[in-house]
């Protein structure tokens, strides 16, 4: 069960991102995120995936990934919290489901690799192993997570100087904290740090795979 704390978290970045939807979709992706899509392709390129290659895309937002994801042969399922983010994916044929990372009510083993860009950033650190351990579920055995974030410093909060209105919540981890966490679920492949200009913050960069279970 969700606490408290998640509920209030969640209908704030639900308000936030319905209000900024259609702002955010105006936004020309950055260079260095199509960089990282692409290190994501190669990565599910090389894996024999039978049956296809179906992607989820945690935390959409407008389907600006997406939909380079899709038209680099990818067969992707939007999920994303703001009702309104869910529908500009759908408005750019995309399939995509109002839902949150708590219950992620979706087939077990169903999805070949989950791309999350920026978007568990928003999840409390006391939930953070909840939400890993649903990825886990949805992927198929030889499945694998590209897990996004800003992070570098230790930070849990409201960010004060947020400019969307409800202010959203963000948690940030120092790089060894950030894999640690990940690995309580998952076997790190990749890990590394992008430098942002004009930002406090960093980038992290992870693939991880699903834990093999010894024979």
């Amino acid at each position: 069960m969700c606490s408290q704390m998640d509920s209030q978290m969640k209908q704030t970045i639900k308000m936030s991102y319905d209000q900024q939807a259609r702002l955010r979709d105006g936004i020309a992706v950055q260079s260095w995120k199509v960089t990282e899509m692409d290190r994501f392709l190669a990565r599910l390129h090389a894996a024999d995936h039978r049956g296809g290659k179906r992607i989820l895309d945690l935390g959409s937002g407008p389907g600006h990934q997406a939909s380079y994801l899709q038209k680099n042969g990818c067969q992707v399922s939007c999920v994303d919290l703001s009702e309104e983010m869910v529908n500009i994916c759908r408005e750019k044929g995309l399939d995509a489901l109002a839902m949150d990372f708590y219950t992620l009510d979706l087939e077990p083993e169903s999805y070949d690799a989950v791309w999350t860009m920026n978007a568990l950033l928003h999840v409390p650190k006391s939930s953070l192993l909840q939400v890993l351990k649903n990825i886990e579920r949805v992927l198929k055995p030889d499945g694998f997570l590209y897990m996004g974030l800003y992070g570098g410093y230790e930070s849990e909060g409201i960010w004060e100087n947020d400019s969307y209105r409800p202010q959203r919540f963000f948690s940030f981890y120092e790089d060894e904290h950030i894999q640690n966490k990940v690995r309580e679920v998952f076997d790190i492949e990749h890990f590394s740090v992008l430098q942002m200009e004009d930002m406090q913050l960093n980038y992290q960069s992870i693939i991880a795979k699903k834990k093999q279970l010894n024979p």
